[in-house]
């Protein structure tokens, strides 16, 4: 790796040196690949009727409470 102290243009990066930059993107990728190997994996649907659930649950024991 390329050590670089530039100072980015704040307009354009969120960052204030490329090596900040550079790091950030060596953690974003190791944490996408970590993502990737987990064995538990959902679909958009399986999540969203989940949450429809519990949502659900949610205002049914507020009901309960009033």
């Amino acid at each position: 790796m390329i050590m670089s102290n530039v100072v980015l243009d704040y307009r354009v990066s969120e960052f204030d040196t490329q090596q900040q930059a550079d790091d950030y993107d060596v953690w974003f990728r190791q944490k996408v690949e970590e993502g990737l190997k987990c064995k538990t994996f959902h679909t958009h649907d399986e999540v969203m009727e989940r949450l429809r659930q519990r949502r659900e649950n949610t205002y049914t024991q507020i009901e309960r409470l009033l």
